[in-house]
């Protein structure tokens, strides 16, 4: 009996003075596993609307008459588009960056599209 009052009056004393100490350190683990989590969260996110943003672009280019979708890659970092490919006319190259920067969330274009050579030369 005067082991367990012993025991219960020990494991009290340490908590008192050690919980606070425990507690603090496992708050802050907690702190930090939280900021990791909204970091990977915001990377997703980004990534996540590049590939939205990559889609929104495609989409819309495809629904353009003036262009040759089929010759024009699309890939967004950051919000910045980068159109390559080929275009069958000069005037699709400034087309195809004109379209792509009205394009809500688009922040800057990159354009690598060239003319396609035609076989008969």
């Amino acid at each position: 009996m005067k082991n367990l009052r012993l025991a219960t009056v020990i494991s009290s004393v340490f908590a008192l003075t050690f919980g606070p100490a425990v507690f603090a350190m496992n708050l802050d683990a907690i702190q930090d596993q939280q900021n990791k989590a909204e970091q990977a969260m915001e990377e997703t996110g980004e990534y996540v609307s590049d590939a939205a943003l990559t889609t929104k672009v495609k989409a819309t280019i495809l629904a353009s008459d003036a262009l040759n979708v089929l010759e024009i890659n699309v890939e967004t970092k950051d919000g910045v588009v980068q159109l390559s490919g080929f275009v069958e006319q000069e005037e699709d190259i400034d087309t195809a960056e004109k379209i792509v920067r009205g394009i809500d969330g688009v922040k800057d274009v990159e354009n690598d599209i060239k003319v396609k050579k035609s076989d008969a030369s």
